[in-house]
Order: C-alpha cells, then structure tokens, then sequence
C-alpha cells in the first residue's frame, strides 16, 4: 500500500465536505453527519451484519460494476433493534473510517479487479476493506488501516469545526491551552492513566459525537492543547 501524506488525506477530506454540503443544502455544523453523507454523495444506507471475526466493526465491499456494500457490526450500532447507545462514537468513527477506505484503496482496489478479471474467470466477486476493534500487540499495524484511521479523523474532526467551537469556548484569538497539570492530577488518581484526557477534549468531543482520544489527537494535532510542562524561565 503507498504512502500517503497526511495533507493530501485532508485534501480530500475537505473535497469529500464540499460536495457533500453542496448536496445536503445545508452550512456544515459540528457533528459532521456522517450517516447523511453517505446517503447524500454514495446513496449508501450502513446495515448490521454478524461477522466471522468478532473484531471487525465495520466492513466495507465493492463488486466489479462498483456497487458499495457498507455493514457495521451489531455490537455498535446505536439504533433499534440494538440500542448500543453508548457506542455512538464508535459507530460514527468506524462509519468515518470507511469512507477513508472508500476514497484511498476502493479505487485502486476496483482497477486492480477488473484487470484480474480480463484474465482470470475465476475472479472473486467482490474485494472487501474493513474496521477491526483490535489489532494483534505483535503485529504492526496495516498501511491502509492507519491512512483510514487518519482520514476519519480529519472528516470528522474539520478544522473549521473546531476552531469555531473552540471559540465558542474561549473567546476568539484564545491561544493554546496547557493541559499537563489536569492530566497529571487526572493520571494520579486513575486506575487507568494512560486513558485519561482532559475536559475540554471531553467537551468537544460530546459535540463533535466522537471519542476524547480522537478528540485529543486532534487538538493536539492543530496545537490547541499543550500536554507537556512548559519551560519556565531562560536556558540561559
């Protein structure tokens, strides 16, 4: 699988919005509807499906006519008839993720097939992309997942978004936050340290209907949060 640099995943990440938002008619606000996306730019309607491997989360298949097929597991799907509602954030970055897998490999993956197919009668009838909820401690960690991972992030997570949000919070031409301090409190006082995150990640993410360690990545990403002591005084 080719690199691809992650400003080019937003690229078109920004590309995907716009077209989406053309179609929808309506200013994207956060959260990002990602549901109404796929339904709006690939008349894709997600559906619940039991698979082999209890890990996947969400499986995504193209056939040679590139019909998408996209089914999510059960587990996190937060509507009737399974109400997982507390897996909401979850349902919406495996949905997000892909799409990452939609814009990046399906492509090359539907090219790849029907020039098997010229010369190979006994071509499968579809090639498939897909979430996994856990990955093997062992092993290192697919190209294409981390890239699906990346583009999920960066759909959900706009940068507009959330500088717009962030002024909301804190007023407009707020700096970064320094968060060190809160995490090192919140990290004493955890059974689990390495999980904690700081509230404004918390906050943000409620609004944006994703997880407060997506949320942190980004944040940290677009260097609105400090998670490291700041340097006090001169070096020299």
């Amino acid at each position: 699988m080719a690199y691809i640099a992650d400003n080019i995943i937003e690229e078109d990440t920004l590309s995907l919005l716009a077209e989406f938002t053309e179609k929808y008619g309506k200013p994207l606000t956060a959260p990002v509807p990602i549901e109404d996306l796929l339904e709006f730019v690939y008349g894709i309607c997600p559906e619940t499906a039991e698979f082999p491997d209890d890990d996947i989360l969400a499986h995504s298949s193209v056939d040679k006519n590139g019909k998408i097929t996209m089914r999510v597991n059960p587990c996190i799907y937060p509507y009737p008839p399974y109400n997982n509602h507390k897996q909401a954030g979850r349902f919406h970055f495996s949905l997000a993720h892909e799409v990452g897998h939609i814009r990046l490999h399906l492509p090359e993956i539907l090219a790849a097939y029907k020039m098997d197919d010229l010369f190979d009668g006994d071509a499968p009838k579809e090639y498939s992309v897909y979430r996994k909820s856990e990955e093997h401690p062992k092993k290192r960690k697919e190209q294409k997942e981390i890239q699906a991972d990346i583009y999920a992030k960066l759909l959900l997570m706009p940068q507009s978004l959330i500088l717009q949000e962030w002024e909301k919070m804190f007023g407009p031409d707020s700096g970064p936050q320094n968060v060190f301090k809160e995490m090192e409190e919140l990290r004493q006082n955890s059974l689990y340290p390495d999980s904690v995150r700081p509230k404004v990640a918390k906050d943000l993410a409620a609004i944006f209907e994703v997880s407060a360690e997506a949320m942190q990545y980004r944040l940290e990403k677009l260097h609105l949060i400090e998670t490291e002591e700041q340097l006090q005084g001169s070096l020299f």
